[in-house]
């Protein structure tokens, strides 16, 4: 499916003051030889930019929310577990968004407490009342909130710290810790 048309390309290479030509020179310095016609091709929609590409281009843009439009229009589990893309919010204003993931932390220390209480001895959701079970889901549309403001908090730190790298290590941390199987 080609969704590049939902994608901008174009203006955060403009923004970043280069040409096609620049772009095809940088990507070739790591190695990745691309012509500045499939670069074109990318940012009128033509075609669509590999997976790995579009981390690059994310990269040398300096605009990391490339990677998750990519994975919200592209790839079928990105459209059914990707959370809308906040485009008509300030996404530059990282302290807002430090404050919202605040306010929404607290909210979620009740909204567990309360899941605990509904989620205690059952195992089916025959289990839970009506009643039960609308309140579970007021609550997990709360924690939903929460996660969504720390993904969008998380991609917004990638202007000052490589989240790639800060996910690898922690990812590592895990492994060490025996928290996966591998």
């Amino acid at each position: 499916m080609n969704s590049s048309y939902l994608i901008d390309y174009q203006t955060p290479r403009e923004n970043m003051r280069l040409s096609r030509n620049d772009v095809a020179a940088l990507l070739a310095d790591r190695g990745i030889e691309i012509s500045t016609e499939s670069l074109g091709c990318y940012e009128r929609g033509v075609r669509d930019p590999s997976p790995g590409m579009v981390v690059e281009l994310a990269d040398i843009y300096k605009e990391p929310f490339l990677t998750q439009r990519y994975c919200r229009y592209n790839c079928a589990i990105g459209q059914a577990y990707s959370y809308e893309i906040l485009d008509n919010i300030d996404l530059d204003n990282l302290s807002n968004i430090a404050l919202k993931l605040l306010e929404e932390h607290r909210e979620s220390h009740d909204v567990l407490a309360e899941i605990l209480v509904l989620i205690t001895n059952k195992r089916t959701k025959k289990d839970f009342t009506d009643y039960e079970y609308e309140r579970l889901k007021k609550n997990v549309h709360e924690l939903l909130d929460t996660e969504h403001t720390i993904e969008i908090f998380k991609i917004a730190l990638n202007k000052f710290i490589d989240m790639k790298e800060m996910i690898a290590e922690h990812n590592e941390k895990c492994r060490q810790r025996g928290y996966t199987r591998r």
